[in-house]
C-alpha cells in the first residue's frame, strides 16, 4: 500500500518537510502490530505486510505540526498493491487564519463599516473593523456545493473577540459548515478538529452535536459519536415540544448513520450480521418516528428516504448481492 500525503488547498507538497504516520493493522488483527515513524513528506510513504487473509486492513493517522491530522481506513486484497493513493491534508485554522494579510484600512462597501468595538467580532489586537470577506465567500462556495473552496476561505476567517457577538455567532456557524465541507470531501480528520473546535466555542446548537457525532463516527470513533448524542439527548426537555420531536429525529437518524459506518468497516461475516441488524432497527426506528411527526419537518423529510435507502443497500450486501 502506498500513498502520498498531499495539502489540499494547493494539491501540492506538505508545507512541512516531516510527517508522521501512524498505523495500526486491524485486519488480520493475529498480527496486533502497531507503526509510528517520522518521515519525509515529500516522499511516497509504503506499508507492506505478508499475510494470510483476504485482506490488510490498517486504521492510518497522518500527522504534520501545519495540518488537521488526518484519520482514515485503507485496505487492500491479498496479493494486491493500493496507490499511490492521495491522501489530502487540510491547513490548521489558527495558521491559515495568521497567515491572511490584514483588511484595507478603508473596508469595502459591503463590510458595512461599523467601528471597532461595534459588536461585530473585531480582533482585540486592531482597531480595525472585523473583515467578514473570508466569511461570506466561504457561505457562498459553501451554497454552491464547491466544498474545497469553502473550507479555504473559512480557514481565512478573523477570530472573533467576542462569541456571543454578531461576528461571533457568524463565525461559530461558519465552523460547523466548515466541518461538514470537510465531511463532503471525505476528510474526516480534518472535520473533526473543525467540529470539536466548534463544540468548544459560544454557545454551540445542536446541529454542532449532530455533525460533531458523525465526524466521530466516520473515523470509527463510534462509542465517542453515540456519547455525543446521548448528551445532546439528556437536554431535549429543556427544549420546546417542537425542537424535542425534530432534534429527537435527528438523533435517531444520525445513531442509524453511526451504525451505517461501522458496517461499512466490517470485515468478518459475524461483524456484518451484527452491525448490519443494528444499522437497519435503528435507521426503521427513526423512520417510524418522523413519520408520526406531523407534518413531517423539511429537515427530516428528505432524511427518511435516505434511510429507506440505506436499508435497501444493507439488505443486499448482507445477503451477498
Amino acid at each position: 500500500m502506498v500513498f502520498q500525503a498531499v495539502d489540499a488547498g494547493t494539491g501540492s507538497a506538505l508545507s512541512d518537510d516531516e510527517l508522521t504516520v501512524r498505523y495500526l493493522v486491524r485486519a488480520p488483527v493475529t498480527l496486533d502490530e502497531t507503526s509510528v515513524q517520522r518521515v519525509p513528506s515529500i516522499e511516497p510513504y509504503e506499508i507492506r505486510h505478508v499475510i494470510q487473509v483476504d485482506a490488510l486492513v490498517l486504521e492510518v493517522r497522518l500527522e504534520a505540526d501545519s495540518y488537521f491530522r488526518l484519520d482514515t481506513v485503507l485496505s487492500v486484497p491479498r496479493g494486491a498493491t493500493a496507490g499511490p493513493l492521495t491522501m489530502r491534508m487540510s491547513r490548521r485554522l489558527n495558521l491559515v487564519a495568521s497567515e491572511v494579510s490584514p483588511p484595507d484600512p478603508e473596508p469595502e462597501p459591503e463590510l458595512g463599516g461599523r467601528p471597532a468595538g461595534g459588536g461585530r467580532g473585531s480582533l482585540p489586537t486592531t482597531g480595525a473593523t472585523t473583515d467578514r470577506r473570508a466569511l461570506l465567500a466561504g457561505n457562498q462556495a459553501f451554497q454552491r456545493g464547491s466544498w474545497l473552496e469553502a473550507t479555504e476561505a473559512y480557514a481565512r476567517m478573523p477570530l472573533p473577540d467576542d462569541p456571543a457577538s454578531d461576528y461571533g455567532r457568524e463565525y461559530s456557524d461558519a465552523l460547523v459548515r466548515r466541518g461538514v465541507a470537510h465531511m463532503n470531501r471525505a476528510e474526516y480528520g480534518a472535520a473533526l478538529e473543525v467540529l470539536e473546535a466548534a463544540a468548544g466555542y459560544g454557545s454551540p446548537g445542536f446541529q454542532t452535536y449532530l455533525r460533531l457525532s458523525g465526524a466521530q463516527c466516520a473515523v470509527g470513533r463510534t462509542e465517542e459519536g453515540r456519547g455525543t448524542l446521548a448528551q445532546l439527548e439528556r437536554g431535549l426537555n429543556r427544549r420546546s415540544q417542537n425542537d424535542q420531536l425534530l432534534i429527537g429525529a435527528l438523533i435517531r437518524y444520525e445513531r442509524g448513520l453511526c451504525s451505517h459506518a461501522e458496517f461499512d468497516r466490517s470485515q468478518t461475516t459475524r461483524e456484518r450480521v451484527r452491525t448490519g441488524s443494528r444499522a437497519i432497527t435503528e435507521l426503521q426506528g427513526f423512520i417510524d418516528f418522523g413519520d408520526r411527526i406531523e407534518p413531517v419537518p423539511p429537515q427530516v423529510q428528505p432524511a427518511i428516504e435516505d434511510a429507506r435507502n440505506r436499508i435497501e443497500l444493507i439488505r443486499r450486501r448482507m445477503a451477498g448481492n
